[in-house]
């Protein structure tokens, strides 16, 4: 029989100790965070292998295209390669599994994250079953999202599409620890942010950049030490290369949902004393609730 997880203790959280909560949160629960966020990516990524369409990287096609600029005859093989990459079945078929999987790619760290920290006991499993089960709350939540975002880009300005997005920085999580349906977690994280933008703003920023140094710190390591394995043709040693930095960035990304849900239980504290709400629960007599 499983035991009990540990819950986060909730309280107002500095900067420093969201992130550091995060980061015990991360490697208490490593085995099913890192699960989690290596199942949502392996199928697009063994699709990409079994196309070949890694080899149509743009960054490796215009480094190609400058090296030959005073070779016409180069420049036209390395035109009819990178067309036949992209206009192959199974690299067109990368898109549509992209969209179906946006629920679990988008939401499944978030449902890990928000049950984690209550405290429950999680297998991978149950996590992309838990997702799964949210599956139309999550992509009606990304869709609305993203449409908002290119209609405000087309119609307004781009601070206040940043606006909008800080405002609605707690959605996913809102959505998996309420029960919450797509706009009712916009409208949650908007009033959970209302009065703190600035302080959402910094921390978002904050972990974003963090997350981004460490992933690029690593990705240039492994991705690095991939490149120099001697003894591997062009197209295997660019596949290795694709694949070590994309389990890497993967690992490291699942620190961000972490954090974001952190964010969201602590403007939950400060606004709505949930940290109370905790206590009151703890020191209930009888049995807890099932």
């Amino acid at each position: 029989m499983a035991t009990a997880g540990v819950p986060v203790r909730l309280r107002p959280l500095p900067l420093g100790e969201l992130l550091d909560e995060s980061f015990k949160l991360y490697r208490r629960e490593f085995t099913v965070i890192a699960g989690v966020a290596l199942v949502v990516i392996l199928p697009n990524l063994l699709l990409t292998l079994i196309s070949g369409s890694y080899r149509a990287n743009p960054f490796s096609y215009l480094q190609q295209v400058f090296q030959n600029l005073n070779d016409p005859e180069a420049l036209q093989t390395i035109q009819n390669r990178q067309s036949q990459y992209t206009n192959s079945a199974l690299y067109l078929l990368t898109f549509p599994i992209a969209l179906l999987l946006l629920p679990f790619t988008a939401g499944a760290l978030y449902r890990a994250a928000t049950s984690l920290a209550a405290g429950n006991v999680e297998t991978i499993g149950s996590v992309l079953r838990g997702t799964a089960r949210r599956y139309f709350g999550i992509f009606g939540n990304r869709i609305l999202w993203y449409l908002v975002i290119v209609g405000m880009v087309g119609i307004v300005t781009i601070p206040v599409v940043i606006w909008v997005l800080v405002r609605w920085a707690v959605s996913l999580p809102a959505l998996f620890a309420e029960g919450a349906g797509p706009m009712k977690a916009l409208g949650r994280s908007w009033n959970l942010t209302r009065d703190n933008w600035w302080r959402t703003l910094g921390v978002v920023i904050v972990i974003f950049v963090m997350v981004g140094l460490i992933q690029g710190a690593l990705g240039l390591l492994f991705t690095g030490i991939a490149a120099v394995v001697p003894g591997l043709s062009d197209d295997l040693r660019a596949g290795l290369v694709l694949t070590v930095a994309t389990l890497v960035n993967a690992l490291v990304g699942a620190i961000t949902p972490i954090a974001i849900t952190m964010l969201y239980l602590d403007l939950r504290v400060r606004k709505e004393g949930l940290d109370l709400d905790q206590l009151a629960r703890q020191a209930a007599p009888g049995p807890a609730p099932a």
